[in-house]
């Protein structure tokens, strides 16, 4: 690395935060120990203070000097093959079966307004809907 101080970032004074964080989960450290080293690394100024706090334990921390000069090369973009869509079994995610409630109920209401050309229309437009509804394989 190099001999002169040098001052460490939020981001780094976080991952340290992390590596702790997770050495108190896996029982390496005691709520009193976490507490005092998650404080000294909010404190901290220098790479050499946040690497004290993590030198006992397995898992080092990623400063600034630590992350790849240059980033990875991208991955290929896998491609994407259309296909149609197939039945859903249940009741769920079919936009016909989410109509049909709502055709019952303007049926329902066009019956009881007194309007028997609208109740007949919205009829032939929920047993459309049902129909749909036993396409796609619904109960």
């Amino acid at each position: 690395m190099t001999d002169r101080p040098i001052r460490a970032s939020d981001k780094e004074r976080d991952s340290v935060v992390d590596v702790l964080r997770d050495a108190y989960t896996d029982g390496r450290l005691t709520l009193e120990e976490f507490e005092e080293r998650t404080s000294a690394a909010y404190a901290s100024k220098t790479w050499t203070d946040l690497r004290e706090l993590t030198s006992d334990l397995p898992v080092e921390p990623v400063l600034g000097a630590d992350l790849p000069q240059r980033p990875p090369p991208a991955q290929p973009v896998a491609q994407v093959v259309p296909t149609l869509p197939r039945p859903r079994q249940g009741g769920r995610n079919r936009p016909m079966g989410r109509l049909l409630p709502v055709v019952f109920a303007w049926i329902m209401i066009a019956a009881a307004a007194g309007s028997p050309d609208t109740a007949a229309a919205l009829s032939v437009v929920f047993i459309c809907l049902l129909a749909c509804r036993v396409g796609y394989g619904g109960r």
